[in-house]
């Protein structure tokens, strides 16, 4: 081979690694897109999960408004409400001795 056609591969051989370069590596290249799919896999898991909580609220919304056994456990359990005809029992803890330590 003469020192023409050497120069000339020579310099083929380096855009085509440019270019692999710029393709894997550049804005826009392979990297980027690997980062944008496991950022988009992320948001749609964060979707299903909002989607899912939205469902949730959404039912007890519905509960709250038709059903009054839901909103009775509800009064009772968040608020302490009791029924004109209930009798409520309140019990006081038994105060313990503190054990004495003793230092010898």
């Amino acid at each position: 081979m003469t020192t023409k056609p050497k120069i000339v591969f020579a310099l083929g051989i380096v855009v085509l690694f440019s270019f692999l370069f710029v393709i894997g590596l550049g804005d826009r290249g392979a990297v980027d897109l690997y980062q944008l799919n496991l950022r988009k896999d992320r948001l749609n898991r964060s979707n299903l999960d909002l989607e899912k909580k939205n469902r949730a609220l959404y039912r007890s919304i519905q509960r709250l408004k038709y059903d009054p056994e839901f909103v009775e456990n509800i009064a009772r359990s968040e608020l302490g409400m009791v029924r004109k005809d209930e009798v409520v029992y309140q019990f006081r803890k038994k105060k313990t001795k503190k054990p004495v330590i003793t230092h010898d």
